[in-house]
């Protein structure tokens, strides 16, 4: 019997279901600036972001004053307890960027508890209800196409331009995934003349992934 294992996708925001993690990088950005009303487009060289790159630092300048990264529990960023930090250094210029914390074992079992009881939640959702959080997932992208860009530039040492094609092959996974639902109906197979396999797919609960770089990760 094949199974598939879900994640919630965090960037779906109010609409998808509660859940945690340790150690989310926050960009540092302008809350604040309404967003711009322009069409977007899936490329970097037509693209224009949601909110002005000169929002964000898009540059290796220095930061004069580096925030600690908090984690990310139950929606809400919280900060850590830890007593050791990770400094995060601009490999283009060795400036410190953030400090990330080595978890505590409470913030950790926090985390994880958190996604347990969303997973109830997430469990029931309908494959095509989930598709709609991952449409919003992608709007989610293209909106802030510059802001996570720039967090890429000074986390990676890359050129702004480059971090934005980084951007849009996350964004062309996101898409692809949205497409996944006929895919993922099960399927029955008549393997004998009075015998069939039925095989289904269903979610088994709360996974963990350390990802690569900046990429975007989730699963249906």
């Amino acid at each position: 019997m094949r199974r598939a294992i879900p994640t919630v996708a965090n960037a779906a925001r109010q609409s998808a279901p509660r859940m945690g993690r340790a150690s989310t990088k926050l960009s540092r950005t302008n809350p604040s600036r309404a967003p711009s009303s322009r069409q977007l487009h899936s490329s970097t060289q037509r693209f224009s972001a949601a909110i002005p790159a000169a929002s964000y630092t898009t540059t290796h300048e220095q930061i004069q004053s580096p925030l600690d990264t908090p984690n990310f529990i139950d929606n809400q960023f919280v900060t850590s307890q830890a007593t050791k930090w990770i400094d995060l250094h601009d490999p283009a210029t060795n400036n410190l960027v953030t400090r990330v914390p080595q978890s505590t074992d409470e913030e950790l079992k926090a985390a994880v508890d958190s996604a347990q009881k969303a997973f109830k939640t997430w469990r029931d959702t309908s494959l095509l209800h989930r598709q709609q959080i991952m449409f919003k997932y992608v709007a989610l992208i293209r909106e802030n196409w510059d802001r996570l860009a720039a967090s890429i530039t000074l986390e990676q040492g890359k050129t702004f331009a480059d971090a934005k094609g980084d951007v849009l092959r996350g964004l062309q996974v996101a898409e692809t995934a949205c497409g996944i639902t006929t895919q993922m109906t099960g399927e029955v197979l008549e393997v004998a003349k009075d015998m069939e396999t039925r095989s289904y797919r269903e979610p088994l609960g709360v996974v963990a992934a350390i990802c690569p770089f900046s990429m975007f990760y989730f699963s249906f």
